[in-house]
């Protein structure tokens, strides 16, 4: 097996918080010294610098170091007999009646390798979705995020701010040695947007400085429209496999490795990579994740809608209403699936408001 990697080593020029649950967590394997921090709580600040914070008695997620996450993948795949070319960006796939055709840029030097399959996991952006009449993913985002010392933060910060991240949400994570990372989505200038996001952490003290590299990277919020071919699978952030409300893809893209790898093994044991033999593949993710795609982009377009007054005002909801408390006194927090947790405060709700008030509550919230 060979894998064709544009960049020039693995885990270079990473832009990943790297925050995963315990789920996530077993299904890689990992390594103690990968783990950063183990996180139990947040807090969540307004625009007024008011917070509400979620807490639990137990270790929720892990932020792990995500460059050196990739690296050991890398490293595991080679001991399985995985043959790794750094710096050869795959520019066409040409499908033929037998095998595939990939052409690559090898460090300036044009290349062809026939190979029986692909799988397709670039990351987002690649042309090669478009060209393969896959469709295209109209709708992302921006990240943008740089390790910072930080000074007394101990928990993770989310800010809900429209003059920090419009339309999105910023963040600072801690995570070993006084280090942290401080990040961010949005839809428009992540650059403008991450230095007014690091000044802005500097002046209340966070931080200790604001010059710094940032990374930057572009995030789906839709799934690919179709995500196989003949002899073809697309897999990860190239085929939108995302989580709309967080921008986290780890655990999903995990998933979906798993689907695509059992699919393309049935298929080489039938002796069939055609496309409708592989079709079962989009069909087996999208059951374990369509819902959870489709209601955290409901969600994200609903609260890239408010303005920092309505944010404010649901903030406070989400305080008066207790959902804070009825979040840490879940006998199973589900991390990873923001539908069921969703289900889970409405159910909360119609039982902590009284009926008569429960309209006027969330109009209140929401105007």
């Amino acid at each position: 097996m060979l894998v064709l990697e544009k960049k020039g080593a693995a885990g270079q020029d990473i832009c990943c918080t790297g925050i995963v649950s315990r789920e996530c967590l077993d299904l890689l394997h990992l390594d103690d010294n990968l783990i950063m921090r183990q996180v139990s709580s947040a807090r969540f600040l307004a625009p007024s610098g008011k917070p509400v914070s979620v807490s639990r008695n137990q270790t929720v997620a892990y932020v792990i170091d995500r460059p050196a996450l990739n690296t050991m993948l890398a490293d595991r795949a080679k001991e399985c007999g995985v043959f790794y070319l750094f710096g050869a960006q795959v520019t066409n796939i040409k499908i033929e009646s037998g095998s595939l055709q990939v052409s690559a840029n090898c460090r300036g030097h044009k290349k062809t390798f026939e190979a029986e399959s692909a799988v397709i996991a670039t990351g987002f952006g690649s042309p090669l979705p478009g060209r393969l009449g896959l469709g295209e993913i109209k709708h992302f985002v921006v990240g943008a995020q740089t390790e910072v010392n930080v000074t007394e933060t101990d928990e993770v910060e989310i800010y809900l701010d429209r003059r920090l991240a419009p339309g999105c949400f910023a963040w600072l994570v801690p995570t070993r040695d006084n280090k942290g990372l401080a990040g961010l989505l949005t839809h428009q200038q992540p650059k403008q947007y991450l230095k007014k996001l690091l000044s802005t952490l500097k002046s209340q003290g966070k931080i200790t400085s604001d010059e710094v590299s940032p990374g930057f990277s572009i995030i789906p919020l839709r799934p690919l429209p179709r995500t196989y071919a003949d002899r073809i699978i697309v897999v990860g952030e190239a085929a939108g496999q995302v989580k709309p409300t967080t921008g986290g893809g780890i655990y999903y893209g995990l998933i979906c490795a798993d689907i695509a790898a059992d699919t393309l093994h049935n298929a080489f044991q039938a002796h069939d990579l055609s496309k409708s033999r592989l079709a079962s593949y989009q069909k087996n993710w999208y059951a374990r994740l369509g819902k959870e795609l489709q209601v955290g982009y409901w969600a994200h377009l609903l609260y890239q809608k408010l303005d920092n007054r309505q944010i404010e005002r649901l903030h406070s909801f989400i305080d008066k209403y207790g959902i804070p408390q009825f979040i840490a006194g879940l006998d199973d927090f589900p991390f990873d699936w923001h539908s069921e947790l969703i289900l889970k405060i409405l159910k909360h709700l119609v039982t902590a408001i009284p009926s008569r008030a429960i309209k006027p509550a969330i109009k209140n919230a929401a105007s």
